[in-house]
C-alpha cells in the first residue's frame, strides 16, 4: 500500500516527507492499520500453495485392489507353471513336447477305457488286462495298446456253449471302437454258438426216437463226458 497524500498538515512535518518510513502520527496509524492485513495475507498464502488433497477413499481403494489384482495374476502363473509338465531333468517342454505328452494322454486313456469295457462284458470269461507303454518327454510311461484274454471254449452241454459264446462276442464287441481283432474274436464266438444251436437242434430231434429207459440213461450221464475246447483268445485296443 502506497501513501500518495495526507490532508491537514502537523507541527513539524510537511508533505514530502510523508511516506511509509514517516513518522508521523497520521502515516503511523495508516501502517499500523495496513500491515496485518499483509501480515494476513502473506501468512494465508503458504499454507494454501502448500496444503496437499488428503487421498480419497476411492483412491486408496482403487490402489489396494490393483495390488491384489497383481498379486493374484502372480500366484496363478505360478500354479500355471509348477503344473505345466517338464522333463525328467526339470526342464521345460517345449511346444512340441507338450502336444506329444498331450497326445499320449489322450491314447492312454482311451486304450484303458476300450480294455476296461472288455472285462466288464466278458465277467468270468475274462482275465487281467495288459498294456504296451511308451514313455513320453516328462519321463512318464503312457499306455498304447493293451489287450485282454477272453476263453472262448465249449460247454459241457450245447446251452453252455451257446450262453459262453454269446458272452464272448459281446466282450469282444463291447468297446465303442472295436478292433480288427475284436471283430474276429465276436465272429469265431458266432461260429461256435451256431455249431453249437445245430448239436441241440439234433439232440432234440434225436430225443424224440429215444425210449424213455434210453432218456433216462443219458439224463443220468456225467456232465463232464463232453470234452471241452477251445483256449484263450485275445482282444487288442
Amino acid at each position: 500500500m502506497s501513501i500518495s497524500s495526507i490532508s491537514g498538515g502537523y507541527g513539524g512535518y510537511s508533505a514530502p516527507m510523508h511516506g511509509p518510513n514517516c513518522q508521523c502520527p497520521a502515516c503511523q496509524a495508516l501502517c499500523s492499520q495496513a500491515a496485518p492485513v499483509s501480515s494476513a495475507g502473506d501468512a494465508a498464502a503458504p499454507q494454501t500453495a502448500n496444503a496437499a488433497a488428503p487421498p480419497s477413499a476411492g483412491d486408496k481403494t482403487g490402489g489396494d485392489a490393483s495390488g491384489q489384482n497383481g498379486s493374484g495374476n502372480a500366484q496363478t502363473a505360478q500354479q500355471t507353471n509348477a503344473a505345466a509338465p517338464k522333463a525328467p531333468d526339470g526342464k521345460p517342454l517345449n511346444d512340441a513336447q507338450q502336444k506329444e505328452v498331450e497326445e499320449l494322454k489322450s491314447r492312454d486313456t482311451d486304450v484303458r477305457r476300450h480294455e476296461a469295457a472288455h472285462q466288464a462284458a466278458g465277467g468270468a470269461l475274462a482275465g487281467a488286462a495288459s498294456f504296451t507303454y511308451q514313455q513320453g518327454p516328462d519321463g512318464r510311461q503312457y499306455a498304447i495298446g493293451g489287450e485282454v484274454p477272453i476263453r472262448l471254449s465249449q460247454g459241457h452241454t450245447p446251452q453252455e456253449t451257446i450262453q459262453n459264446a454269446q458272452t464272448v462276442r459281446a466282450a469282444a464287441l463291447a468297446p465303442s471302437d472295436p478292433s480288427g481283432q475284436d471283430r474276429a474274436v465276436a465272429a469265431e464266438a458266432s461260429q461256435m454258438e451256431q455249431q453249437a444251436r445245430s448239436q441241440l437242434l439234433q439232440q432234440q430231434n434225436g430225443n424224440q426216437n429215444l425210449s424213455p429207459l434210453q432218456k433216462m440213461q443219458q439224463a443220468s450221464a456225467p456232465a463232464g463226458s463232453q470234452q471241452a475246447k477251445g483256449g484263450n483268445v485275445d482282444t487288442y485296443a
